[in-house]
C-alpha cells in the first residue's frame, strides 16, 4: 500500500521532490490520479513505512501538506 501526498500546487510538489531526494527517502512523483486532479496536478507517492519520515522531512523544511490519501480499491480516502 502507498500513500499519496498532495500539496495543492505543482510548485510545492516539485519542492517536496527536492526535499525527499535530499533526505534519501524513496518516493515517486506522479501525475495526480483523475479523482485528485481538482486538488493538484502532481502528487508524491510513498510507501507505508516511509510516511512518517516523509512528513517529518517535509514539515522540517517548512513545506505543508494539503492532504494525504490512501487508495482503497478504486477510491482514494483522505487519511
Amino acid at each position: 500500500m502507498e500513500y499519496i501526498l498532495v500539496f495543492g500546487s505543482p510548485h510545492k510538489a516539485l519542492k517536496a521532490e527536492s526535499i525527499l531526494k535530499e533526505a534519501g527517502i524513496p518516493f515517486r512523483l506522479l501525475p495526480a490520479p483523475k479523482l485528485l486532479v481538482r486538488v493538484c496536478d502532481l502528487v508524491i507517492s510513498v510507501a507505508v513505512d516511509q510516511l512518517e519520515v516523509s512528513k517529518d522531512a517535509l514539515v522540517g523544511a517548512g513545506l505543508k501538506l494539503k492532504a494525504i490519501y490512501s487508495k482503497e480499491g478504486e477510491e482514494y480516502v483522505e487519511v
